[in-house]
């Protein structure tokens, strides 16, 4: 008997890796066995111990425990279940067998499932993937056992697909917070920069680059050392020239800062156009950014509705003036909105508006991992910035 299963699931979320890894073993498990139990078999998901997933080097450990009860009126000898961990190519990966265990008739045992993943053993690119995008990988399970005095002997394989990652995303340049310093005789520009990672990755250390470049092609920069966590905050101080540092703040330079972050061999990066002095070429508003990290999902009373914030810099001559912000939402399955709000022009401006959704509209980004897309459009008097962007987040799941 040959089975197959597919197994979608939301992004950045060991807990829900493991639970959906857990009931597709449960339904290898029961489909294997159900049939030739006239009693059935019970299984016990909610324990006290759901399992973990963990990083060791660059190794993913999964390991969980799942509770078979056996309610037919044959004891179960000799139970036991394989797993084959593949890319999306076919190509063996991992491999694990599980101990053999009895279940006496009426009785339960703790079946003890255990995953290993080396990272570096992944293709590089297939690493890259689901280091930071997510990616797609392949399952083959073994289910054995006998029952009825041993007269009676089972083996089932069956397939399945289950996606994985990112475990590192949000990775943002805040060149709209950036600051120019002087330190005796040395010239600084500070950068902040973000990011989120998986628990799994907590405590990962990890390195950054991040560059500044000038549109008179002076270049400078400065590596750091990053400890991942759920969310990472840092600050990128980089050193200048006196004539660079000069062009910065007199609005001259046109720079661009890049940020990009190693992790395992792999990279990504996220970057920026930075002018702290001279009001962006001339315009109002300059640097408008989506800023989908901070961003989250609420429901009240029946309510739903998605927060979104977003950033801007402002020429000296409009601080304190009003803008019009317009705001549209949109995902895959039709749903559409906007909203308008007036906005307060500030040096380093911040703003936030909230999207009402449908209880449909919510539930699909709630429950499932849905790419949507958000535009803001900002205008005043005759200008008109626009920053749009696709993004997937797990909203429902969310520290």
């Amino acid at each position: 008997m040959l089975l197959r299963f597919c197994m979608k699931l939301p992004l950045v979320a060991t807990r829900l890796i493991i639970v959906a890894f857990k009931l597709m073993v449960a339904a290898i498990v029961v489909l294997s066995i159900l049939p030739l139990l006239t009693g059935g078999i019970g299984l016990d998901l909610e324990g006290e111990d759901d399992g973990e997933m963990t990083l060791e080097d660059s190794t993913i450990r999964v390991q969980m425990p799942i509770t078979v009860r056996n309610d037919g009126f044959f004891d179960i000898n000799d139970l036991q279940v394989s797993f084959i961990f593949m890319d999306e190519n076919g190509t063996l990966l991992a491999e694990s067998e599980g101990e053999q265990m009895d279940i006496p008739a009426g009785e339960e045992t703790e079946v003890s499932i255990e995953l290993a993943l080396d990272l570096l053993d992944l293709d590089q690119q297939v690493r890259s993937d689901l280091i930071f995008n997510g990616t797609e990988m392949m399952f083959d399970a073994k289910i054995s056992a006998k029952y009825t005095l041993d007269m009676v002997q089972l083996s089932v394989e069956a397939g399945g697909d289950m996606g994985w990652g990112p475990f590192i995303n949000d990775l943002q340049v805040d060149e709209w917070n950036a600051q120019a310093t002087a330190e005796g005789d040395d010239r600084f520009v500070s950068v902040p920069f973000s990011l989120r990672a998986d628990e799994v990755f907590n405590g990962l250390q990890t390195m950054t680059v991040t560059e500044y470049r000038d549109e008179n092609g002076y270049t400078s920069n400065v590596s750091q050392s990053v400890h991942l966590s759920q969310q990472v905050n840092e600050m990128a101080k980089i050193p200048l020239s006196q004539e660079a540092y000069d062009r910065l703040l007199n609005g001259t330079a046109n720079a661009t800062v890049r940020t990009t972050l190693y992790v395992l061999d792999c990279s990504t990066y996220d970057e920026g156009y930075l002018n702290l002095g001279g009001g962006g070429g001339g315009d109002p508003i300059w640097n408008l950014q989506l800023q989908m990290g901070s961003s989250n999902l609420q429901g009240m009373g029946g309510s739903y509705f998605v927060s979104i914030p977003f950033s801007f810099q402002t020429d000296p001559a409009y601080q304190g003036q009003l803008a019009d912000a317009f705001v549209e939402y949109s995902d895959s399955h039709g749903f559409h909105t906007n909203v308008n709000q007036m906005v307060n022009l500030q040096e380093n401006g911040w703003a936030e508006v909230q999207i009402w959704l449908s209880p449909e509209a919510y539930d699909t980004v709630y429950n499932g991992n849905e790419m949507v897309h958000v535009k803001v459009t900002m205008t005043y008097e005759h200008w008109t910035g626009i920053s749009e962007q696709d993004y997937s987040e797990p909203w429902g799941v969310s520290p």
